[in-house]
């Protein structure tokens, strides 16, 4: 690692530039709408010249404006490109799948055998379980040559990845950790809301110049008519498509210049991740041998220009730098390696390693503990067993892990939980679950994170139908004993709310969440400080200590007062908040585990867990 490479820094330029890029954004819509009415205005009436007004003199010549239309025309231009926006929005979201099968992505299965799938799907395991985030559904650009890759997706509860075929067989496995850490980056930045929100509104953007077409089709056809009374229309038809066309070359330019920065913290945020900025600078300097020779980092599908800033690399061919998505290769190899000589070195092998297929679960199992005396992460450094691993894996013995992971320790309990496993679930399920038992409840609650993590791309295998009828069958194994403990509470929210993600479901008990806001932080925070602490001395003191993290000043709820239906309102609530409101409660949540000076592994799950419901990052914890 490049010890003069300052991560936080590049991290904070490229946030402040987005945020001004942001504002040029929404200025550029404005003025856009507001062009838009002008010209409708003018033809119909609502500015006149002045030899078209009664009883005009030359002294008495100027510009006459109907405000009235004036500001109708405003607003149906505003609503008919807010519903062309809307419309691509309610497109996109189903979450990041969409994005990827419209750029002609096959979805990996989490089980694949083939060598080149296995090192693309264990270097993604690797990477999110280190950076303590459920694993994502994998997808191959099978057709495309070029190296390059995206995240896509509202949040990381629906997050896909995207591989094309080039970047998996050209990389060595460091180059890949380096491009997918890359990838996570965007995902843990919170980059691919604000990605889809930009494809959405130059979908607007671009609707003006349709329908402007549109317009001249229709007038110059109807011109032809004796009377004339089409001549107009025409010219609108013109004016509309001259003035979309400059709105979707300016909107580009603003997109390209938000695509930049957003690359920058990526690059940053990736290299300060895998703490290897050279395996990310190796990445692009393959992009350069290979624009040499062939495709680089072109894509082919005809949908890649509206998602062309999703990608690693520019996808969409040379432009000049102003409607470039993506820095140079240079300078970008330049901040992650100060001294690098200019020049594109190819990779040595001939062939860039791939898995090996008869130990997969060995091979991740080793590179988690690789990965573990790297970083400072609880999660990755207990790597779950091999044959676990390999069943985390599979669509059928993933939801038989998690039905185990439901089972009580109470043998009365058990028993009537397996009961009615029997009645619902077919006999392989049923018979996978009791094969389970003793190897699951073997792990310590350490091993069970990483997990949860590691069967969600299975999981999420289910369609819509299928993942309410686990969901309810959960529930029900939950309800047996008539109680929920924490851990059942955990384990369902994160299922739950990453299936709901993945078909765009949502959880509709988020009224007054703004009013709420210290009534959530405050149940958030005396939930850690109680179950995190035997005592309420011991609780109240790390309670102080998030309260004084959040900034401001909180008192705790008594034990007795807490309950876990409140608690999933407040974090569906919480869930609604704004980036930076979220930060704090994060960093709050932290600093209330953390006061006694380590994070026990219920502190662990419950801040893993509430983290994971909000769609944000667990930050990097302590070791203890």
């Amino acid at each position: 690692m490049s010890s003069s490479m300052n991560f936080f820094h590049h991290q904070d330029v490229a946030r402040r530039n987005t945020r001004l890029l942001g504002l040029l954004f929404t200025l550029a819509v404005v003025l856009l709408v507001s062009l838009v009415a002008l010209l409708v205005s003018f033809f119909l009436g609502g500015i006149e010249y002045p030899e078209q007004q009664p009883y005009a003199t030359s002294d008495t010549r100027a510009w006459y404006f109907h405000w009235d239309v004036i500001v109708a025309s405003a607003g149906v231009a505003l609503s008919v490109i807010g519903f062309a926006v809307l419309y691509k929005w309610m497109v996109l979201r189903p979450g990041g799948k969409v994005v990827a099968e419209h750029l002609g992505g096959r979805r990996l299965s989490p089980n694949s055998t083939d060598r080149l799938e296995r090192k693309v799907l264990n270097v993604v395991e690797e990477m999110s379980i280190a950076a303590n985030m459920p694993v994502p559904p994998v997808y191959m650009l099978d057709k495309e040559p070029a190296i390059n890759a995206f995240a896509a997706g509202y949040s990381p509860r629906d997050a896909v990845i995207g591989i094309t075929r080039g970047c998996a067989e050209k990389l060595t496995r460091a180059q890949l950790q380096g491009v997918v850490a890359h990838e996570i980056a965007h995902i843990l930045n919170g980059d691919m809301r604000l990605n889809i929100r930009i494809i959405a509104i130059l979908n607007g953007i671009l609707f003006i110049s349709h329908a402007g077409y549109l317009l001249l089709r229709f007038g110059a056809l109807g011109g032809r008519r004796s009377d004339g009374k089409n001549a107009a229309i025409p010219l609108l038809g013109l004016g509309l498509l001259i003035v979309g066309a400059i709105g979707v070359l300016f909107g580009n330019i603003i997109k390209a210049a938000v695509s930049r920065q957003r690359e920058f913290l990526a690059d940053a945020s990736a290299a300060q991740f895998t703490r290897e900025p050279e395996a990310l600078s190796g990445a692009l300097q393959q992009i350069g041998v290979a624009t040499k020779k062939g495709p680089g980092s072109k894509i082919e599908s005809p949908n890649a220009d509206e998602s062309a800033h999703l990608f690693f690399g520019q996808a969409v061919g040379k432009f000049m730098s102003i409607m470039a998505t993506h820095p140079p290769l240079g300078e970008r190899i330049k901040r992650l390696q100060p001294n690098w000589d200019g020049k594109f070195q190819a990779n040595a092998e001939a062939k860039p390693d791939l898995e090996d297929t008869a130990k997969p679960a060995e091979t991740s199992r080793e590179r988690q503990e690789a990965f573990a005396r790297k970083l400072t992460g609880l999660v990755a450094a207990m790597p779950l067993p091999d044959e676990v691993v390999a069943d985390a894996r599979d669509p059928e013995h993933a939801k038989a892990l998690v039905l185990t992971l439901l089972l009580s320790e109470n043998e009365d309990t058990r028993t009537e939980q397996l009961g009615l496993l029997e009645q619902r679930v077919d006999s392989t399920l049923h018979a996978d679950v009791v094969a389970h038992i003793e190897q699951i409840k073997a792990l310590p609650l350490e091993q069970q994170l990483p997990l949860t993590e590691l069967v969600m791309p299975a999981l999420k295998m289910m369609n819509a139908a299928d993942s309410d009828r686990f969901l309810k069958l959960m529930q029900a194994l939950i309800d047996v004993d008539a109680q929920t403990t924490l851990y059942e509470w955990c384990l369902y929210q994160v299922i739950w709310r990453y299936l709901q993600g993945e078909h765009a479901r949502r959880d509709l008990n988020i009224r007054q969440f703004r009013s709420r806001r210290t009534h959530d932080a405050q149940l958030t925070l005396s939930v850690l400080a109680h179950f995190g602490h035997a005592d309420d001395k011991a609780a109240d003191k790390a309670f102080v200590k998030g309260s004084e993290q959040y900034s401001m000043g909180m008192q705790p709820y008594a034990r007795d007062q807490l309950n876990f239906n409140d608690l999933s309102a407040s974090i569906s609530r919480i869930d609604q908040w704004q980036a930076l409101e979220k930060e704090r409660i994060v960093n709050a949540w932290v600093a209330c585990a953390k006061s006694d000076g380590e994070i026990n592994p219920i502190e662990q799950k419950l801040l893993f867990t509430l983290c994971a419901c909000i769609g944000e990052p667990l930050p990097e914890l302590p070791e203890g």
